[in-house]
């Protein structure tokens, strides 16, 4: 009986170790990447310029997701950029947000990072972020912080740099509530449906906002252009490479007409294309509410599940299109 009772006791702890184990494993993998880790989620979304003077972005290839989003009617771009895994000592540089930025952060629960921000009637953030949506940590760089500051070696309003790491250091994360709307594998794998695609572009405006993507086989990774040129980070000269793209189309109208204030359907239901391991795919993407996380769907109304790395997000109008060049 005594016997019995030990075997038994045995097999209940290899059980439970077991489910350690898978409890874990699960545990350790990056929320924004899906990459091994070691700590906990504390993610710090940051608003970045895009316009040529901002070029190249300094930090930018430490983020774990980065969204580029059109602002201006006729395709000028800014980019959110999601930094978990790693946090840069520095970034460059920080811009202003819109109710679209505000309504990206708040699908982490991280910290905004943001420098100012649209005021108009209308489109006006600050009434989003302090009274609609209560963003638990924010920073505002131009309310003075003095971890912001301007380059002299650049010229404004392109210039802004954030300590970054400061900010991180001195954030109680106790106030947030982080989490992602991605879903990753748990090993790279090339898909075994979809259409095989080696490159393709995005035209936000001609010759001047369009981001391109060439697919290495020997690097399993995505190699980033824009205007036809490898799109490098301003801190290490080196060319960003990507593991996943997506296109998620979104619905555009503009406040009073006024071209500089964009008014972003990111809730309902919209289509989405997307490209992992050399493969095209379309799908769809739903977000029932703001409070709610985007969730990306395949063909087959099944959850998209991203190789484990970088993945870039390219919010684009419904009537524009992605270019598919070989």
């Amino acid at each position: 009986m005594k016997r019995a009772i030990a075997w038994m006791m045995a097999l209940m702890l290899i059980f439970a170790q077991g489910a350690y184990a898978a409890t874990a494993s699960e545990e350790s993998r990056s929320i924004t990447s899906g990459l091994p880790t070691d700590h906990e989620a504390t993610i710090m979304v940051c608003q970045m310029d895009n316009e040529p003077g901002a070029r190249p972005q300094k930090g930018i290839g430490s983020a774990d997701i980065v969204y580029e989003v059109e602002i201006y009617d006729g395709g000028y771009t800014r980019y959110t950029a999601v930094f978990n895994d790693t946090i840069p000592e520095k970034i460059e540089a920080i811009r202003s947000a819109r109710i679209v930025h505000a309504d990206i952060s708040y699908e982490y629960r991280g910290a905004f990072i943001h420098f100012g921000g649209q005021r108009y009637p209308g489109s006006d953030v600050y009434y989003i972020m302090d009274h609609k949506k209560n963003f638990a940590v924010r920073y505002d760089g131009i309310k003075g912080d003095k971890d912001f500051y301007r380059d002299k070696n650049r010229k404004s309003p392109n210039n802004v740099i954030c300590n970054l790491k400061n900010l991180y250091d001195r954030t109680d994360w106790s106030a947030a509530k982080c989490k992602s709307p991605l879903s990753f594998r748990t090993e790279f794998a090339v898909p075994e449906q979809g259409e095989a695609v080696s490159e393709f572009s995005i035209s936000y405006r001609k010759k001047s906002y369009c981001p391109s993507y060439t697919w290495d086989a020997q690097l399993n990774k995505y190699k980033r252009f824009y205007n036809g040129k490898a799109y490098v980070d301003g801190e290490t000269g080196e060319q960003l490479l990507v593991d996943n793209v997506i296109v998620q189309y979104v619905e555009y109208d503009w406040y009073e007409g006024e071209s500089d204030r964009p008014k972003v359907t990111t809730t309902g239901e919209n289509k989405c294309e997307y490209f992992i391991g050399g493969k095209h795919f379309t799908g769809t993407w739903k977000r029932e509410r703001l409070h709610k996380n985007t969730i990306y769907y395949d063909g087959n109304g099944e959850e998209v599940k991203l190789n484990p790395g970088k993945t870039f997000i390219q919010m684009l109008r419904t009537e524009r299109q992605v270019d598919i060049l070989a």
